[in-house]
């Protein structure tokens, strides 16, 4: 009977543990990479790394090198699919390749504590299932909170510092089910409306919009002014939805009018679109 009490807490507490950290790891590709925050997605992502942890550790009847391939391609395939939402290979490849990187972050922090500290014997306490020697869980818990938060603070100070880029955005821009991220220049010049409605309009190039608006619905004709050109007309299309997000800020249009522009807006390339003013 003691054995198998002793066997149950280790599975919870093993579960609980990789549950966690997973969510945690999750979180910080999450961020890193600016994927959109679905809760229950994630908590599924996690809970599939947590499971199969157990799994493994609870049934060792794989050899090492098919329990290495399942872990490192199928496991962490399944879990940023199941996180993310992503479906396309490269896509998939992106964010594994997140996954691994914050992996190896968060792993190393915590090999320092658990090398350098008491938190590697406590840990070892909890697993045994000796309670009165494990070191809180609610204390490991707030020491991967810590880890988590200082790690996500890194992320969002560092970038800042280092590119300056206060005034570019990641855009999401959605119609029909589908959707493209691209990077979008705030540009305090534009002054493009819709000359009926007064709405504002944002410009995009036809080779960042025309993967989702291969067949549209409605196209208006924008009039402009520009350097080099004293008018013309941009064909401009509504799209369903479009997220605007810059670090924690996120703003979410309905019905935004984009205007197509079939050249480049950046010479070298660094964004794709140039957000109104508004």
């Amino acid at each position: 009977m003691n054995a198998a009490t002793e066997i149950n807490l280790y599975i919870d507490v093993l579960f609980l543990i990789n549950f966690t950290m997973d969510l945690l790891v999750l979180s910080i590709v999450r961020r890193g990479m600016k994927y959109r925050l679905i809760i229950w997605r994630m908590i599924l992502g996690a809970f599939i790394g947590a499971a199969w942890a157990v799994f493994a550790a609870a049934f060792p009847i794989l050899p090492l090198w098919l329990e290495m391939v399942i872990t490192y391609l199928v496991i962490s395939t399944l879990m940023v699919m199941a996180a993310f939402n992503v479906k396309k290979p490269k896509e998939i490849c992106k964010a594994v390749g997140a996954l691994f990187l914050a992996a190896i972050v968060v792993s190393g922090i915590m090999n320092i504590l658990y090398q350098h500290t008491k938190a590697g014997y406590y840990i070892e306490q909890i697993l045994r299932g000796n309670g009165r020697k494990a070191f809180p869980l609610y204390r490991l818990i707030f020491l991967a909170a810590g880890a988590y938060f200082g790690i996500r603070y890194l992320l969002w100070w560092i970038p800042g510092i280092w590119k300056g880029r206060s005034n570019f955005f990641e855009v999401t821009m959605r119609y029909r089910g589908k959707e493209k991220k691209v990077t979008a220049l705030l540009d305090t010049g534009n002054r493009l409306y819709e000359p009926i409605s007064r709405r504002p309009v944002h410009v995009v190039t036809y080779e960042a919009v025309r993967e989702i608006c291969e067949n549209v619905s409605e196209v208006i004709y924008i009039p402009f002014g520009s350097v080099g050109k004293s008018s013309g007309v941009l064909p401009g299309i509504f799209l369903d939805e479009m997220e605007i997000r810059q670090g924690d800020e996120v703003k979410v249009i309905i019905k935004p009018l984009v205007a197509v522009y079939k050249k480049t807006l950046s010479v070298n390339g660094e964004y794709q679109m140039l957000l109104h003013d508004e």
